[in-house]
């Protein structure tokens, strides 16, 4: 949250830990008073505990991710009140690092730096605690704008996002320490594009890294 702007450093406490505070009215605002209304309002935040757990012991386990995936997305795409707060790249970032990090499987990290590049988001798995676990996962977010996507040539800017997206979870190499932590897992590298607060495409990439072979084939464009 403090990588993304939405807390800052504003003093030290009496033991010397760093105080974090919401930095100015804007993002209390535009953020913060935002999803708490919407919530209180709506309830369209709110998860079904079980239904998420399920499926992201589905993703953990057996390497079936697009349930949890399509499920978190169709939360945020049913609520109206979201259309306007979700718009760019990073505002996805924050949103998915919050709702992939509610599962007790994984450590969820942002803009992760691997190897040749640096990956929007992180699933590390909890090995200590789950070692049965089977799958890790680096996710790649990309975002066009509505206007952008109605126009004559959208697909064409979506198969471009596309193409990017494939790109960049090429590049994201597997390190050495990396690799330590992800054990034996099986990595999947997955692309999802959102227009608004819609999910238009989500697939799988295909390429391997080393002995983390094994990939699923492609699950397809998004509803």
């Amino acid at each position: 949250m403090y990588y993304f702007g939405l807390l800052t450093f504003s003093g030290m406490d009496d033991e010397n830990t760093p105080i974090l505070s919401i930095p100015n009215e804007m993002v209390k605002h535009l953020y913060y008073a935002y999803i708490k209304e919407t919530y209180e309002e709506t309830g369209i935040l709110s998860l079904d505990t079980e239904k998420y757990e399920s499926l992201a012991r589905d993703l953990a386990y057996k390497g079936n991710w697009k349930g949890l995936i399509e499920y978190i997305s169709g939360r945020m795409e049913a609520s109206l009140s979201l259309r306007d707060l979700m718009t760019g790249e990073k505002v996805h970032q924050v949103f998915w690092n919050i709702y992939l990090g509610l599962n007790k499987l994984y450590n969820v990290y942002s803009e992760r730096e691997l190897n040749q590049g640096f990956a929007d988001l992180v699933l590390e798995p909890h090995l200590a605690q789950n070692p049965g676990l089977k799958f890790s996962y680096i996710i790649e977010i990309k975002y066009i704008k509505p206007a952008d996507f109605e126009k004559e040539d959208g697909e064409e800017k979506l198969q471009a996002l596309r193409a990017e997206a494939e790109s960049q979870l090429n590049r994201c190499g597997i390190d050495e320490k990396f690799r330590k932590t992800i054990g034996q897992t099986t990595l999947k590298k997955l692309a999802l594009i959102f227009c608004g607060n819609r999910l238009v495409y989500h697939d799988e990439n295909q390429a391997t890294d080393g002995r983390l072979a094994g990939l699923e084939s492609p699950s397809g464009m998004g509803q």
